[in-house]
């Protein structure tokens, strides 16, 4: 998890949390399967989460997934109706190994764009602070 259990479980009901990732892993699963071509990789699907039933997705794969793969993963997971979340943002990541590659061994995924802002931001950040930070 990439924030405490108490704050997710505070913003979101896990009864309405859990089918929602079981659809994004879903749809993720379907573009990887009908795509043709891809190298071995592995990593994370980010899945954001804010109030108004917003979602947001970020990908950090070793090797990057074709923009072709990425675009469509992405669209696929934006298709999904996110649950209602209250009282501030819900940032999960979901694993992947593709095309043989492995799944990673890290827990925190780290995709380009969170980095610059990270970095811009000159002090730690609180994972859905940075998230909405990033969000436009």
């Amino acid at each position: 998890m990439l924030q405490p259990e108490q704050v997710i479980e505070a913003r979101v009901s896990v009864e309405k949390l859990a089918p929602y990732l079981k659809q994004v892993d879903a749809a993720a699963s379907g573009t990887f399967n009908a795509a043709k071509g891809v190298p071995a990789t592995g990593g994370f699907l980010v899945v954001a989460i804010r109030p108004g039933q917003q979602s947001k997705f970020w990908l950090d794969f070793n090797p990057p997934l074709p923009p072709a793969v990425a675009s469509g993963l992405i669209a696929a997971a934006q298709g999904v109706q996110p649950p209602p979340v209250n009282g501030g943002t819900v940032v999960l990541a979901m694993k992947y190994g593709v095309a043989g590659g492995k799944v990673p061994a890290g827990p925190i995924p780290s995709p380009a764009e969170w980095a610059t802002v990270a970095k811009a931001a000159g002090k730690p950040l609180e994972i859905g602070d940075l998230v909405d930070r990033i969000w436009k």
